[in-house]
């Protein structure tokens, strides 16, 4: 699976975001998970390169369909399902 994160800086929701991703990542798709994070602080393109107009925003890229997840990310089992992963790893 690959993913993009789009966060913005190092404030709380950003970094409550990727740890969620990051431990999903860890603990569900271990060796199956590339994740990117991308700062739009730091790199302001991306977001029109992607349409990304809140944040945080998780994009499933791989495998399609590409999938969006935004907002309350801290929340791990609306990303699970939101990226149609169950309790047990396994991707539906």
């Amino acid at each position: 699976m690959e993913l993009k994160l789009f966060v913005a800086g190092d404030g709380p929701r950003s970094r409550q975001a990727i740890e969620t991703i990051q431990g999903i990542c860890d603990e569900h798709l271990a060796g199956r998970c590339k994740l990117t994070i991308i700062d739009l602080q730091q790199h302001p393109e991306e977001a029109d390169k992607e349409n990304i107009v809140a944040l945080p925003t998780l994009l499933k890229v791989a495998p399609l369909p590409v999938c969006r997840l935004i907002g309350a990310l801290a929340v791990k089992s609306r990303v699970l399902a939101g990226l149609g992963i169950d309790a047990g790893g396994t991707t539906t």
